[in-house]
């Protein structure tokens, strides 16, 4: 446009001069250069922007009914284990036992006896419900007479009845076989003296008649593993595992080397959404520090106990534990922002120890299934928080020999932007010529207030909309400096209302309407 014109303009002037130049006039004493020097005003961008307008609500930006603003990001299945998983309780159903009985010269002879579980270390079992399972048994006598034995369990139920079995032993024999358990229930705490891992068993030993010997005995061995369980209950010990030292880079060390000020998220959170099917309370320690230069922040989040089930009609529950503003120092420690989070904690079982009781649940199928929901409300203030970036000299000319245009021929250049401004945020631009090989900063155009914050009421939300016209002007100096500096440092500062001493909110139907004109004065030698 500046060309067309321009050349317009010199068409114009060499036809006057030409209608008026006479014979008598010397030409050669005419300069032989021209300057030219007008002023242009444009306009290049008007507009009327919201945060509806760029960005549409979805799974991680929801826009609540009234429009407020909330990020948030779920991971699901960050926890998934089974009974499987742990080796304490892969076998705590165990049974193991070996003893001798006398045979003796007496049409029936009963007796009773109790075989001990031996589930674990502090495992207080007292009862379980068996879908699938046996108790294997050898018989081997030491007799010269046969007999039959019975054995009878009074605490092992199928529906109502005891289960029982008859067992025929020849003299001098041994006799393998397993005692079927399938779909029964067992009680281990009828023993007065120790009220659990103890399961009765009641015997009967009927021998033929013949040459009895007083040291004529059978030898029982029983053993049970490997059971298909429904439930057990009891007491499975307090036992701790710790949640191994880590640290997590963050990987904002090149972003936070070119931030200063501050910045404050009020009230971001972290949830666990759990289904748990483990009856057993666990309580939970987590440590995590976060780390930026010098400055450490500590989640200060206390132990909490995980929701469990506490009985056989309820075998699973669903819950959530939150880390928020309320238990932590969250909103401090993600504002800092880290470098890097360290983390360390335990998990402990029975955090009460036996004094809670055998109140504790085992299913067959017990499982904890979690998942993470990380939640952040646009609810933030920001002061003085200033981000810079270092670039190439853009403005500086190629070597183009084609090119007559320099900068330096530019006498005036301004921008002015005129901003209605319904945002609780506003900005500033501090643009600088450097020198990278001196350190040195040649020359700075320094635009304070390019938009101003909206107002915000008492509720940190905008009331209205603020005024504003900024005018950065760019002077002859500024473009003659241009070819000294081989990089631009741009700056830009941001506060959000009354300065970053309140809480703002953000709502997607926040909007600032703008217009940005351009004034320019070339200054041309032909």
């Amino acid at each position: 446009m500046i060309k067309k014109t321009f050349i317009f303009q010199i068409i114009v002037l060499v036809l006057i001069m030409a209608g008026c130049i006479k014979e008598t006039y010397d030409m050669s004493k005419l300069s032989k250069k021209m300057q030219y020097s007008p002023s242009l005003a444009m306009a290049v961008a008007t507009g009327n922007i919201s945060i509806g307008d760029i960005v549409k609500s979805n799974d991680t930006v929801v826009f609540d009914k009234d429009n407020f603003i909330r990020l948030i990001f779920k991971k699901n299945s960050v926890i998934d284990i089974e009974l499987k998983d742990y080796e304490d309780f892969n076998d705590i159903a165990v049974l193991s036992s070996k003893k001798g009985y006398p045979v003796l010269p007496v049409p029936v002879y009963t007796f009773k006896d109790t075989v001990t579980f031996k589930p674990g270390s502090d495992i207080e079992i007292e009862k379980l419900g068996i879908i699938t399972g046996s108790i294997g048994y050898k018989f081997i006598s030491k007799s010269l007479v046969s007999a039959s034995f019975t054995i009878t369990l009074p605490t092992v139920l199928r529906g109502a009845a005891p289960v029982t079995q008859i067992i025929s032993i020849p003299a001098k024999a041994t006799v393998p076989g397993s005692l079927s358990v399938n779909n029964t229930d067992v009680n281990l705490s009828t023993d007065p003296k120790m009220r659990f891992n103890r399961l009765p068993m009641n015997y009967s030993i009927s021998a033929t008649s013949g040459n009895f010997n007083l040291n004529d005995s059978i030898y029982l061995e029983l053993d049970m593993h490997g059971i298909d369980f429904d439930y057990i209950k009891g007491y499975f010990g307090q036992k701790t595992e710790q949640i191994d030292p880590d640290t997590l880079n963050t990987d904002l060390d090149e972003i936070l080397s070119h931030i200063s000020g501050q910045f404050h998220i009020s009230n971001p959170s972290i949830k666990l959404n759990y289904s748990n099917s483990f009856g057993i309370p666990i309580e939970v320690t987590l440590n995590a520090k976060g780390k930026r230069d010098l400055q450490t922040v500590s989640l200060g989040l206390e132990p909490f106990t995980i929701d469990y089930p506490n009985s056989l009609s309820l075998r699973d529950v669903s819950s959530s534990d939150t880390i928020s503003k309320a238990n932590s120092s969250l909103p401090d420690l993600v504002s800092l922002p880290p470098s890097e989070v360290s983390f360390s904690g335990s998990a402990k079982m029975n955090p009460l120890g036996p004094g809670g009781g055998r109140n504790n649940y085992l299913f067959g199928n017990s499982r904890f299934l979690g998942s993470l929901e990380v939640e952040v409300p646009l609810e933030l203030w920001i002061k003085n928080l200033q981000f810079s970036d270092t670039l190439d000299n853009f403005l500086k000319p190629k070597n183009d020999t084609s090119s007559s245009f320099k900068p330096e021929d530019m006498d005036f250049f301004q921008i002015k932007i005129v901003a209605s401004n319904g945002f609780p945020l506003g900005a500033a631009l501090k643009m600088q010529l450097y020198d990278s090989v001196k350190k040195d900063t040649i020359k700075t155009i320094n635009a304070k207030e390019i938009i101003l914050p909206a107002p915000i009421g008492a509720n940190g939300i905008a009331s209205g909309k603020t005024e504003s016209t900024t005018t950065i002007d760019f002077n002859k100096d500024f473009f003659s400096a241009i070819n000294s500096a081989d990089k631009i440092i741009l700056t830009f500062t941001l506060n959000t209302s009354e300065n970053g001493t309140k809480d703002v909110k953000i709502y997607s139907d926040y909007s600032i309407s703008f217009k940005v004109s351009l004034v320019v004065k070339p200054n041309i030698n032909l």
